[in-house]
């Protein structure tokens, strides 16, 4: 599944010839601590993920407030901070989402989740997709922030859940397990099309001026 949208590149041509219409394009919205962001990103990792799962996304990270702007906590090399403006502009263009819980969590819920997500800043982004907390992976590190806070977003699936005979997904498996033999197959694993199918998220949209 191709990470770009249909007319990206005319989209692309307008916005860059014409800066005016970046913010537009981009739009606004009113963020919330715990919103989930979604995007495109890309490169050889986002191209098998795509392939293996049938999503769009590629990447996912969860929005904070902070002294007053907001921030995206994500799983990337190393597990970091980055600004909400960032983090988008990295999106292939069409495809940023921003989503929310449909039931609000209560501020201890939240205290918890982001005291726990804030603790792992730091950590090593996992090339093997382990379900442990020794490194973490994008949509594992929010998985796991929103269990902290005792929401499970979706069910965990297994690696042999996702289509591995792409070659795209079998190049990356060769590269970081040597071969599609050494994978473990039963291994829990979330995507970042799992998480934004969860029945339990809807989208926030774009406000307009």
């Amino acid at each position: 599944m191709p990470c770009q949208p249909a007319g990206l590149f005319l989209f692309a041509a307008l916005i860059f010839a014409f800066p005016g219409l970046r913010a537009q394009a981009e739009g606004d919205y009113s963020l919330k601590t715990g919103d989930v962001v979604f995007q495109c990103t890309a490169g050889e990792q986002a191209e098998a993920i795509q392939a293996a799962t049938g999503s769009r996304y590629t990447h996912c990270g969860v929005v904070f407030e902070e002294a007053g702007s907001f921030k995206v906590l994500e799983a990337v090399q190393p597990v970091k901070v980055t600004s909400f403006d960032e983090f988008r502009k990295r999106s292939v263009p069409g495809t940023f989402q921003v989503r929310r819980l449909k039931t609000p969590l209560s501020s201890e819920a939240i205290s918890d989740a982001k005291e726990w997500g804030k603790k792992q800043v730091g950590l090593d982004y996992d090339l093997h997709f382990r379900w442990d907390d020794k490194t973490l992976y994008c949509s594992e590190l929010v998985w796991k922030i929103f269990k902290k806070a005792g929401v499970e977003l979706c069910a965990t699936r297994r690696f042999q859940d996702y289509k591995l005979d792409a070659p795209e997904v079998k190049k990356v498996i060769d590269q970081r397990y040597g071969s599609k033999d050494k994978l473990p197959k039963e291994e829990p694993v979330v995507s970042p099309g799992d998480l934004a199918d969860s029945p339990l998220l809807e989208e926030v949209p774009v406000q307009k001026g």
